[in-house]
């Protein structure tokens, strides 16, 4: 899955949000966003625990991590 780091970025920053505190709200590992932020993939179920952290719509979601 390719991932759209401009939105995620900027939901990111539309939030204050640090690697650390997406990461600790996620319960994801920082090096894991971090891999994200460099446009590395990720797992179904790790996409879905950033979505569900960050609060967006399933659209925005498909934007970030599906390019739709």
């Amino acid at each position: 899955m390719d991932i759209n780091v401009a939105i995620l970025s900027e939901e990111m920053s539309k939030k204050g949000w640090t690697i650390s505190e997406l990461a600790a709200k996620s319960n994801v590992d920082k090096s894991t966003i971090s891999r994200l932020l460099d446009g590395r993939c990720c797992s179904v179920s790790t996409a879905q625990k950033i979505v569900k952290a960050l609060g967006i719509s399933s659209r925005k979601a498909g934007l970030i991590f599906f390019g739709d």
